[in-house]
């Protein structure tokens, strides 16, 4: 049995993985217990590696097994979600908006090589609520185009 001071020390340590994104935005989006077959027939990923993620994310203690079932003389099983919406973030938001906008580094002053961008406290803040404000309006645009290319 893992412990809570293990599973908080390896979801630290856990890398930022796309499949794993995609997983934990399933869940989310779902928002009750969901199995790994569905998981990969919903993002186009192979059941060995959905299950693969799944099971990593179990050890960080951000997913956990929530029920079983019998399928086709198998038994299924089917995991959810552990922690709230900000709390299961495996990449920092403000990093990827930073990345996406090509502000993770800033001109020297001087003319001379980059340097990383430094954000503070209130920069972060301002940043966050840009993001949140955004959130719902690229949702949105999501559902409508999703919407328009399966109608």
């Amino acid at each position: 049995m893992v412990t809570k001071s293990e599973q908080k020390r390896r979801r630290e340590t856990l890398r930022p993985h796309p499949t794993r994104d995609k997983i934990i935005d399933v869940m989310r989006s779902y928002g009750k217990p969901i199995s790994p077959t569905e998981v990969s027939r919903i993002t186009g990923e192979t059941l060995g590696s959905t299950a693969y993620h799944v099971r990593t994310l179990v050890e960080a203690g951000v997913v956990e097994l929530a029920d079983e079932g019998r399928a086709r003389g198998a038994v299924e099983h089917f995991y959810a979600l552990v922690r709230s919406d900000e709390e299961t973030r495996l990449v920092d938001p403000v990093r990827q908006l930073l990345g996406l906008c090509g502000a993770l580094t800033v001109p020297a002053p001087d003319g001379g090589y980059p340097r990383s961008a430094a954000l503070d406290e209130s920069a972060r803040e301002q940043l966050q609520r840009m993001i949140a404000r955004l959130r719902p309006e690229v949702r949105d645009i999501v559902a409508a185009a999703t919407a328009r290319t399966r109608g």
